[in-house]
């Protein structure tokens, strides 16, 4: 008798489709929302939405990638073995696979065919030990030279005066810096950051690391609303209040030398 297998689903039913389609199928099979679903494990809703669509290229990418579905899927308890399998099937029907390849690579610099011989090794010692005696000799003469001729003091002019008093007069403090520093307060979350002309930056935020910001004009910070009491900032020591007011899903920060004042509590 023959048999065939198929994809089992947590329920012991026979799944067919993408990742996406089970997820969605099982999802509202127990009635769960994304909405639910993004309040509980801290994904953003256009994360959850990319998984149901199998549209992984708007995903972080890499391990972060298998932590969404594995948390989606633990949520609806839908196999989460299952769920990494075809999630790995549906990334390479997709053309999207991001696993790191660990197969050894061929080394591509080219290291010539043998060793270079001794007596070029030997000529070109020669060379650069000729070439820094040479140096060497250039700057004793040239230091000898300008030692004999003692250059006369020359007169200082009115506006050479005028700079002296003023170099005498005592300078002002510097101006306040602008040191930002950025914290996960109580879990980790997913944080994107860029300054300045610098190129955008996503990661998970944790706990343990915080991390610090010195811009020269604006510092931003993106990040969903869920995440938002998780969040901590201080810029120069001092504590921050997290803009949460509104109701977009998602919220950019932009912080600079200027607008940082009227964030303090």
């Amino acid at each position: 008798m023959n048999s065939k297998t198929s994809d089992q689903t947590p329920d012991g039913g026979a799944g067919e489709g993408s990742l996406g389609q089970q997820l969605r199928r099982a999802r509202e099979a127990r009635g769960v929302t994304l909405r639910e679903i993004s309040e509980q494990t801290r994904i953003t809703m256009r994360h959850l939405e990319a998984i149901e669509a199998d549209d992984y290229k708007h995903l972080p990418g890499g391990i972060f990638n298998k932590s969404f579905v594995k948390a989606y899927a633990r949520h609806i308890r839908f196999d989460e073995r299952l769920a990494l399998d075809l999630y790995e099937r549906t990334a390479r029907e997709h053309g999207d696979a991001d696993e790191v390849l660990t197969s050894p690579q061929r080394s591509r610099i080219y290291m010539g065919e043998q060793a270079r011989s001794p007596l070029v090794t030997a000529g070109l010692s020669a060379i650069i030990v000729g070439v820094l005696i040479l140096v060497v000799y250039a700057g004793l003469h040239y230091y000898r030279r300008t030692e004999g001729e003692p250059a006369a003091p020359p007169t200082p002019t009115p506006a050479a005066q005028g700079q002296a008093a003023a170099a005498a007069t005592p300078t002002p403090p510097p101006a306040e810096g602008f040191k930002v520093v950025v914290r996960a307060r109580d879990r980790s979350f997913w944080l994107t950051s860029w300054q300045d002309a610098e190129k955008k930056r996503g990661r998970f935020l944790t706990p343990e690391r915080p991390e610090e910001f010195a811009p020269e004009g604006a510092l931003n910070l993106f990040f969903d609303r869920a995440s938002a009491d998780a969040l901590e900032v201080s810029v120069n020591g001092q504590a921050l209040r997290t803009p949460a007011d509104g109701e977009a899903k998602e919220i950019t920060w932009t912080l600079t030398r200027d607008n940082y004042r009227q964030f303090l509590p």
